[in-house]
């Protein structure tokens, strides 16, 4: 029985894991506002991301409300020109492995 049991299920986590490696890929277009301040005697730019969605209609991009994106920002001297409250538009991209990759798409448009 317990060999029955393993030729059933190898085969079936082998199957499977292309489908949970798929759905760990991501290509979004994520829409944020550009934030000017000051921490630590510092001037400060930040983007508060407030939308999520696919980049094109053939991309993935699945998002639960409670998953947590972490990424760093590439460096970009249109946002620190850029006015508070522009708004900003970025390219995420990853792979399988946690690679990622971010690309700022557009300032202010």
């Amino acid at each position: 029985m317990k060999t029955l049991l393993k030729i059933l299920v190898i085969p079936a986590f082998f199957l499977s894991s292309p489908m949970l490696m798929a759905d760990s890929e991501k290509d979004c277009l994520l829409e944020g506002t550009v934030q000017h301040g000051e921490q630590g005697g510092a001037n400060t730019t930040s983007v508060k991301i407030h939308s999520i969605s696919k980049y094109d209609s053939e991309s993935r991009c699945k998002v639960r409300r409670d998953q947590k994106m972490e990424f760093k920002l590439p460096q970009d001297t249109r946002l620190k020109d850029a006015p508070s409250g522009s708004d900003v538009k970025y390219r995420y991209r990853s792979d399988g492995s946690g690679q990622a990759d971010t690309q700022l798409i557009s300032v202010g448009a």
